[in-house]
């Protein structure tokens, strides 16, 4: 339902954002893809329309098992690894061996002696009695997911002052990094659109098929992680929650986290959380992929600064639809 709900956004609002991916079919005939409901569309019905579409340098082909049940994601051993492991093979957290960086603390890239290549985020000295509690969260939450646009919990370490999560490497960096053209080429629109199903699947499974409900909180441009083949995993659980298992209570309350200009307002202002909030947040997010730009431009001034506020001024038509079904 998200997957289809997201797609079906991305396709209206891409084609009021660039007019240039418009569709000038000469010949009168619906795109296979666009012909049918997405809901309707069968597993079967999925693989066939992919293998009919012509692939393209810029088109990332399509992930039939991604819309098969019955076909696992491929998984990697949990790892038993000693500090001193880490230590001798980061080189001592060599900084040229560092991936990125975030509120939990920073990422670096660490390549074991089996050639299977992993990922660890170690906490923040200086946040670390504060971040107890994220950690933990995010070992907890891991340990139960599993899906293939979810990043992978492969082990941590929690000896002395260090508090280490190892977790699956992703190659090809963040999505913030592709919009921003760190890695020299431009996302096509075709990529665009499979990185946003990928993580409304992602998103899907922590909302519904979890053992139990999990809102993310901070579902964000830097938080998604691509493959060499540009799937998209979504990474970073330290805010995730719980949500509610009371069939008849869809909230609960709790501090607010997450990231300016990805933050449900309603969450905001009542502390109340959701489900929803993460779909506020991913609505966003396709609003980042459409334009290249980020939630708050600090760089712009006035009406440009915030957004979801310059979207609305200059295409009124979009929120008009967005908003009135």
């Amino acid at each position: 339902m998200v997957a289809a709900t997201a797609t079906e956004m991305f396709l209206v609002c891409f084609e009021s954002l660039c007019p240039c991916f418009r569709s000038k079919r000469k010949d009168g005939s619906e795109d296979p893809v666009l012909a049918k409901d997405g809901n309707s569309l069968s597993s079967s019905e999925m693989r066939s329309i992919s293998d009919r579409i012509p692939s393209s340098p810029l088109r990332v082909p399509a992930s039939p098992s991604r819309f098969s049940l019955s076909s696992p994601p491929s998984r990697n051993d949990p790892l038993n690894l000693s500090l001193e492991t880490v230590i001798k093979l980061t080189r001592n957290f060599s900084p040229a061996l560092m991936i990125g960086e975030s509120y939990f603390g920073k990422a670096y890239r660490m390549d074991l002696q089996n050639g299977l290549i992993v990922a660890i985020k170690r906490a923040r000295k200086e946040h670390f009695a504060s971040l107890h509690a994220e950690f933990k969260n995010e070992i907890a939450l891991l340990k139960k997911i599993e899906h293939r646009n979810l990043v992978q919990l492969l082990g941590y370490i929690d000896k002395g002052n260090e508090r280490i999560v190892i977790t699956e490497f992703v190659a090809n960096g963040t999505l913030r990094e592709h919009l921003d053209g760190q890695h020299g080429l431009i996302l096509g629109f075709g990529q665009r659109l499979e990185i946003a199903i990928d993580v409304a699947h992602g998103l899907t499974y922590l909302h519904l098929y979890a053992e139990k409900p999990i809102i993310h909180r901070d579902v964000k441009s830097s938080n998604i992680l691509l493959t060499e083949g540009f799937r998209a995993k979504v990474a970073d659980f330290g805010f995730a929650r719980i949500g509610s298992t009371d069939p008849g209570q869809s909230e609960i309350q709790t501090d607010v986290k997450g990231t300016a200009g990805y933050v449900d307002p309603e969450y905001l202002r009542t502390n109340y959380l959701t489900v929803k909030s993460d779909v506020f947040s991913y609505g966003i997010l396709l609003l980042e992929i459409l334009s290249g730009r980020r939630p708050i431009e600090v760089n712009r001034g006035g009406r440009e600064k915030i957004t979801v506020r310059w979207v609305c001024l200059c295409f009124p038509l979009l929120c008009l639809y967005h908003f009135s079904r």
